[in-house]
């Protein structure tokens, strides 16, 4: 299976037709988007948003991120074929995909956001074991070069221990703009596509014994 991975749109419609157009172009199976889908926006934008990338005729699974507003942490697009995963396990492809959406740990005062602790326990929720698990979450695991802002790491330890304990193949983010990058922790690659907003996605490729990553443009 293919996905096109894309985040971090902050309402740029420009950027979500060139990657409806690049989901196309890859043969995408699933179009995955990990949050800030709009720049303090509610359901309106994010619509928006994910019906560009609808046109492409690609399933999309999404959370939001934490300059999303939070009256569309649960909401469900019901006139396009995208679905909301935020605190949700949910199949495709032979594949299980969980959902975290916001800004975990970092209590910068943006719309959405976690505390580690709430993290936590949404994750616990998650049945092993992991090893077809995609994990999509908006912050990044800490630690990590997908984290890096300038000098320091500001994703979210909750993530790390979770990734640590239950290897999930892969974990999808983004949130971090300068953070572009894959990077693995243990057995798990950790992929930060970078913002749409900036031309950035990536492509992932789930095959037999492994997950294989590129870092690609719109």
């Amino acid at each position: 299976m293919r996905i096109l991975q894309v985040s971090d749109f902050h309402g740029n419609v420009r950027a979500a037709e060139l990657a409806r157009d690049k989901a196309g172009e890859v043969d995408a199976d699933l179009i995955v988007v990990v949050g800030d889908i709009t720049h303090v926006g509610g359901s309106g934008d994010a619509g928006e948003i994910l019906g560009r990338l609808a046109e492409s005729g690609k399933p999309i699974l999404f959370v939001i991120g934490n300059m999303d507003l939070p009256s569309i942490l649960e909401w469900s697009p019901g006139n396009l074929r995208a679905e909301n995963i935020h605190g949700r396990l949910v199949e495709h492809g032979g594949w299980r995909f969980y959902g975290l959406a916001g800004g975990v740990g970092g209590g910068i005062g943006t719309p959405t956001e976690f505390s580690d602790d709430e993290a936590r326990r949404l994750l616990k929720s998650i049945p092993k074991p992991a090893d077809k698990l995609i994990l999509i979450t908006h912050t990044p695991p800490y630690g990590l070069e997908v984290d890096m802002a300038g000098s320091r790491h500001i994703g979210s330890k909750a993530v790390r221990e979770f990734v640590e304990e239950y290897q999930p193949p892969l974990v999808c983010c983004g949130h971090v703009h300068e953070a572009r990058a894959i990077s693995r922790l243990g057995n798990t690659v950790v992929v930060n596509a970078g913002p749409a907003k900036d031309g950035n996605c990536a492509v992932i490729d789930l095959v037999e014994g492994g997950v294989e990553a590129r870092l690609e443009r719109l």
